[in-house]
């Protein structure tokens, strides 16, 4: 939960980090254990409170905030929330009057009504009307199961909520706050006339899953496969500006072997084999491109890639830091022994074929984690 820090007889609040990893993100990105695909919704009904609002706090941080202005999403769903769960600033802190939204989570088995959504809204009349907070400029019920009939009724009709919570009143007053009963004085009524009832609304299920789906937990929180991967680019005729680093090495590589300086692949066309090796290194480079690509647009986040490179890393440290042999020895040691390392349940490994790990061993020396001149 968001920590709080008090000024003055209000509660200030502070940001939160983005959300953390699911458990087991890998199982649900491979589908491990858990038989046959589960439909989203079904899903999301299987989640626990605390899931339900960490999807929230996921789909409002990097949906919403792509939609709208927003400068910082919190959450302050519990004990003294004061009925605020996810909140999302439209101002910054130095802004008087500061503009804000609302999204109130509630994962019940059943589709919420007026009943229970009234005590939340009870407790934004009772706390705006005190001054402990301005009224949100949007107040959005978020549920897995929506709300029912007789609820969105009156949402679609903001004058009939506004009587509905006037009516029912007495049904709230002992549940907005455990210190006191809130009694509908003539001041809290002429409140609640006066309050802008158009800000209530609820968000669908389905509009919220489509949503989420635009993010980058969608595929670790559903297990959604992924996609065909296309076929690797071909390598361009010339060498390109991401591919300057690792050509390098290729070049230093070469020209040890050869015995000259290398600076161009026309330095070494009189020599098939390292002609050759030079072809080969870039075709497998760009076919790791292409995982990172899948990575990047598929699982929409392309550290899925950066930890995977991070495994090969690891796996082949003490085959590109052999003192031994030349340059180009652990250059081809390298590449051997990465056709032969484990990548365990990475969410990655069922797409990595033999030309990706040659191409990871070059991606390596692209992002300077090896040199193959010097060990």
């Amino acid at each position: 939960m968001a920590k709080t820090a008090k000024v003055g007889t209000s509660t200030a609040l502070t940001a939160l980090p983005l959300p953390t990893p699911w458990p087991g993100a890998n199982a649900r990105l491979l589908g491990l254990g858990v038989g046959l695909p589960v439909a989203p919704l079904d899903r999301l009904a299987q989640f626990s409170a605390d899931d339900f609002e960490r999807f929230t706090l996921e789909w409002a941080s990097e949906f919403l905030a792509k939609q709208i202005n927003v400068v910082e999403v919190q959450v302050r769903g519990g004990a003294g929330d004061k009925g605020r769960d996810v909140v999302v600033w439209l101002d910054a802190s130095s802004v008087t009057p500061r503009r804000w939204q609302l999204y109130q989570c509630k994962h019940y088995d059943a589709k919420l009504g007026l009943p229970k959504a009234g005590i939340e809204i009870a407790k934004v009349l009772h706390y705006t009307h005190i001054g402990d907070y301005a009224a949100p400029e949007l107040y959005s019920f978020v549920t897995h199961k929506g709300v029912t009939s007789t609820f969105q009724d009156l949402l679609d009709v903001p004058a009939d909520l506004q009587k509905a919570m006037i009516d029912s009143w007495d049904n709230y007053s002992k549940s907005i706050t455990s210190k006191q009963t809130i009694a509908l004085t003539l001041e809290l009524k002429q409140h609640i006339l006066s309050f802008d009832f158009s800000i209530f609304s609820a968000k669908q299920p389905h509009d919220l899953i489509a949503e989420h789906a635009q993010t980058k937990y969608h595929m670790t929180v559903f297990g959604a496969p992924l996609l065909d991967r296309p076929p690797p680019p071909p390598p361009p005729s010339t060498v390109a500006a991401n591919e300057t680093k690792y050509i390098g090495q290729l070049y230093s590589v070469i020209g040890d072997a050869l015995g000259t300086k290398v600076v161009d692949a026309a330095d070494f066309k009189h020599s098939p084999p390292h002609a050759r090796l030079f072809e080969r290194s870039r075709l497998v480079f760009y076919s790791a491109e292409g995982l990172k690509e899948l990575a990047r647009d598929q699982m929409a986040d392309q550290a899925y890639f950066d930890s995977l490179l991070t495994e090969f890393s690891d796996g082949l440290y003490h085959h590109y830091t052999d003192s031994n042999g030349s340059p180009m020895a652990r250059l081809k040691a390298t590449v051997a022994a990465a056709q032969a390392i484990q990548l365990g349940a990475h969410p990655l490994a069922p797409h990595v074929t033999g030309k990706d790990r040659e191409g990871m061993c070059h991606q390596m020396a692209n992002e300077d984690i090896l040199d193959w001149c010097n060990p």
